[in-house]
């Protein structure tokens, strides 16, 4: 993600051959960060032992998938909090160079150029979920509030100094019940001040037009920077009272701010003429919930098989966004995830495409918190006021399973990650690939046709002849198991191929 590199300037070269030096500008020092992912990017480890191996484990989160695709566990240290894989260190204005509202996504691996991944938006795609914004159906309804997320044993200095003000209560962009956050700060768990920032910040992108942001915006004394103040002064001086409560002021006034704006009806006619949301957004939403859902219970994932087709290994959330652009996904198809961890990926082509969108697991400790996570995202996408696509999380083996087959009948994308998948389990699916309609399209960590296959006399009847395979390049920051790039397939079920090569027989 990092391309440091100066430009050069090199004098005319005249007929004769001669030795010239090339001045080059002087290299900006890199950031700690960028040094790491240098270090990183030499990693040569294969794929198979650093996905057996939770050591090796990212702390990121939201993309399980393939029946190998377990949510990777990280090696906690210390109080470390594991981050699900849709988050990839989420930070606002990251996102903003790589999107244009359009569900756009940019990549800069190291040895390939920024380039822009656009997609038609899709116009069928309605955002706004009637039941957030309904009065008659009620504010509150069961949902995991940041307050009462499980942290650590020890209580904080500021929990044991100030605890009978650390709740204050946040707006989101519907009429639906506002969250409750302790304002704790420990490391590597939720840091309330910068949530609400980033919320903020959100809600003036997607949900207000220029002229209703200004309030929000205004670099002097706008709500959000507001908020910046008065969280700097507090996290100077957290034991005074006085500071916390400047805070709470300045969230006190975004909370009215906001519901003014609400109850004016400006957010559901805003709402109402979007059709896509910015990937960012998605992937804080899906950030939530797996750090209300998952992240406190992520240890019991640690129970799995090494060497067997149920090991873990996570598709992060920037390349699945990238992975089912390139398949067209659209509001109005179906969407199948066969291996689906904890749901990460299924949740994720819901809400950022608004599919049906199914997943099967047959691993009862993921099984488990996908259920969890499935409720908390059902909440989440109601305080967001956000219409997601229907999720059906199934639990068993998908070659077994009644539910998931026909589903993938009907479907028009499915993914699964079979990395390590044994040649047997690869072989029974493309047994039930026969099974697809044509121009489903599959995507995959491996290719289920072999490198160099092509259809003869002696192979006509093989099912790898449906398919039509196109090999894509993912880079740094796609998945779990390696920080360096590797290759995945996007095959096409395509019914005249055979009937194609006869004819030219």
């Amino acid at each position: 993600m990092f391309n440091f590199g100066g430009k050069s300037k090199i004098k005319p070269i005249k007929a004769t051959v001669r030795t010239i030096t090339v001045p080059t500008e002087k290299k900006p020092p890199p950031r700690p960060s960028a040094i790491q992912a240098q270090k990183r990017h030499s990693d040569t480890r294969s794929p198979a032992s650093a996905r057996n191996s939770p050591s090796t484990a990212r702390s990121s989160p939201a993309t399980t998938s393939g029946d190998d695709s377990r949510l990777k566990v990280p090696k906690h240290k210390g109080h470390s909090r594991p981050r699900s894989p849709a988050e990839q260190r989420i930070r606002w204005g990251e996102d903003d160079s790589e999107e244009e509202g359009n569900g756009s996504t940019d990549y800069e691996g190291p040895s390939r150029k920024k380039q822009k991944l656009a997609r038609p938006v899709d116009s069928k795609r309605q955002l706004q979920q009637e039941k957030a914004y309904s009065k008659k159906g009620g504010r509150v309804f069961d949902m995991i509030h940041a307050a009462d997320i499980p942290i650590g044993k020890k209580k904080s200095k500021i929990a044991e100094q100030v605890a009978e003000n650390l709740t204050v209560e946040f707006q989101y962009p519907s009429s639906s019940q506002r969250e409750r956050y302790a304002l704790i700060i420990r490391k590597d768990e939720i840091n309330p001040p910068e949530e609400f920032l980033e919320i903020a910040k959100i809600v003036t992108e997607v949900y207000l037009t220029p002229e209703q942001a200004e309030e929000f915006n205004e670099p002097n004394q706008g709500i959000i920077r507001q908020l910046e103040k008065t969280k700097n002064i507090w996290l100077r001086d957290a034991r005074n009272a006085e500071s916390l409560e400047k805070f709470k002021l300045a969230v006190d006034k975004y909370n009215k701010s906001l519901s003014r704006l609400i109850d004016g009806g400006a957010i559901t006619n805003n709402l109402g003429a979007r059709h896509d949301l910015p990937l960012h957004m998605v992937l804080r939403i899906l950030q939530q919930v797996y750090d209300r859902a998952v992240s406190p219970y992520v240890d019991t994932l640690k129970q799995y098989e090494n060497g067997t087709d149920n090991v873990y290994g996570e598709l992060l959330g920037k390349f699945i966004s990238e992975a089912l652009i390139n398949t067209g996904l659209k509001s109005d198809q179906v969407f199948v995830d066969l291996g689906s961890g904890v749901g990460n990926v299924v949740l994720q082509a819901a809400l950022q495409f608004g599919c049906e969108s199914w997943g099967c697991e047959m691993m009862d400790n993921a099984c488990d918190l996908a259920e969890s996570q499935e409720k908390e995202f059902n909440a989440r996408c109601r305080l967001w006021g956000i219409k997601p696509g229907d999720v059906h999380l199934e639990r068993g083996d998908f070659l077994e399973n009644q539910a998931i087959q026909e589903a993938m009948k009907r479907a028009d994308v499915i993914l699964v990650n079979n990395q390590a998948f044994t040649p047997d389990l690869n072989h029974k699916l493309i047994q039930l690939f026969l099974d697809l309609k044509d121009g489903c399209k599959i995507v995959s960590l491996r290719s289920f046709v072999p490198d160099g296959h092509e259809i003869s006399d002696r192979n006509l009847y093989d099912p790898v002849n449906l398919l039509e395979v196109k090999k894509l390049e993912y880079f740094s920051g796609s998945v779990s198991w390696t920080d360096i790039g590797g290759d995945y397939f996007l095959a096409t079920k395509d019914e005249k191929r055979v009937k194609k090569w006869m004819d030219q027989e």
